[in-house]
């Protein structure tokens, strides 16, 4: 781990998680299912970086956009029981990305 952030880990390498949201309907999914954690969650575009807890920080970024998310935490248990919760909006290496 990367200090107290948590991120998919990739041929040794620490990786960011990268989301992108088709829609509203997936902003307020992903916000439901994270916002109770007791810990930040970031996410990124470029040098911006929002709360990943807020729904107009997420639409703010706009749509159909791919953005880096940062969870705080050590506890291994919690991290990767956001991302099975999340997992709609987790982008994959081979995904097409409409623009």
């Amino acid at each position: 781990m990367d200090g107290k952030c948590f991120h998919e880990r990739r041929e040794g390498k620490v990786e960011p998680i990268r989301v992108l949201f088709q829609s509203m309907e997936d902003c307020q999914r992903f916000v439901l299912a994270v916002e109770n954690y007791p810990f930040n969650i970031d996410l990124r575009s470029g040098r911006h970086v929002i709360d990943g807890k807020s729904m107009l920080g997420i639409l703010g970024f706009g749509l159909h956009r791919v953005l880096d998310l940062r969870l705080h935490t050590d506890d291994r248990k919690l991290a990767e029981e956001i991302l099975s919760k999340i997992e709609f909006c987790i982008c994959r290496e081979n995904m097409n990305i409409a623009i």
